[in-house]
């Protein structure tokens, strides 16, 4: 998770600089086995499966869905979760459909749950954070945005007309964010830092408040139990409260688009290189539990 805008400068990718780079891509897996097959499999009579949009470059191959409480009552608090805006980073993806799949029915009319379980699926299926148009969804959560992942997920958000009392964004930070973040500087016309080498080696969490730092020490807490934490001082440049940064300066973060519909927002940030998967994944519905505590005043 760099943490750098998306700029235009000298030097910059066009047009046709990114048709070049998506033409190098390859499918990697498959989004209808992975992900759909598993969300329609979905018990119907808890969870209520919508399609809120499609991608624009294949309607069909790309439909866009979330799942919600089939038993909805307004006077329960209400949980957010959206994996999946950065489609490399699968722990956030599987993690939110093992939370539907394992979590979800302990909480059945006790907690209305939103999961919108991959924002991106194109770029899940080509292993990238990236959408068609070589572009960022996690730096356009902005009104006229004209990125369809990040439009979609903030238009289906809105017109449901909610307030959370939690949203959680489900995320990875890996080695691969070493090449990617020099494609980014090609794509943009930047130079290399040396800062553009140094991943955090555990897991973290993002805040865009002050104020959503206290949870974040029950988050870390429970999370430590399942993978270690970042010890870093700083991580991406911020002071870290042990394994806490507010980051509150990069405009068109998914996060900040949701703590405005929500009491508490955070990104979770989970280094999967030296864990399982199972592991990652174990750490993103720790995290999500611990919210949903929270929720519930426990």
């Amino acid at each position: 998770m760099s943490v750098l805008n998306e700029t235009t400068k000298p030097g910059a990718w066009g047009p046709k600089e990114k048709e070049e780079w998506f033409a190098r891509q390859t499918i990697q897996r498959s989004y209808e086995q992975d992900v759909v097959r598993r969300l329609k499999a979905l018990p119907s009579d808890t969870l209520k499966l919508v399609q809120y949009g499609a991608l624009s470059c294949d309607p069909k191959k790309y439909p866009l869905y979330y799942v919600r409480s089939a038993e909805w009552n307004d006077d329960n608090p209400t949980v957010l979760i959206t994996g999946g805006v950065h489609g490399y980073e699968p722990s956030g993806i599987m993690g939110a459909l093992r939370f539907l799949e394992e979590v979800a029915p302990q909480y059945t009319g006790k907690v209305n749950f939103v999961v919108y379980p991959c924002v991106s699926p194109l770029a899940y299926e080509i292993n990238h954070r990236w959408n068609r148009r070589a572009e960022d969804p996690n730096r356009h959560f902005m009104q006229g945005t004209t990125v369809e992942e990040s439009a979609k997920l903030m238009n289906s958000v809105e017109s449901l007309g909610k307030h959370f009392k939690v949203a959680v964004d489900l995320h990875e930070t890996n080695k691969r964010d070493i090449e990617l973040t020099q494609e980014r500087h090609a794509r943009d016309g930047d130079k290399a830092s040396p800062d553009d080498f140094i991943i955090p080696e555990g897991f973290y969490l993002c805040v865009p408040k002050q104020e959503d730092v206290a949870l974040g020490h029950k988050i870390v807490e429970a999370v430590s139990k399942v993978t270690p934490i970042c010890k870093d001082e700083k991580i991406l440049g911020y002071p870290s409260n042990n394994g806490i940064i507010v980051l509150d300066d990069v405009p068109g973060l998914c996060q900040g688009f949701t703590r405005q519909l929500a009491d508490v927002s955070m990104t979770t940030e989970i280094y999967p290189d030296k864990s399982p998967a199972r592991e990652a994944q174990d750490a993103q519905l720790a995290t999500v539990k611990r919210a949903i505590a929270f929720a519930l005043k426990r």
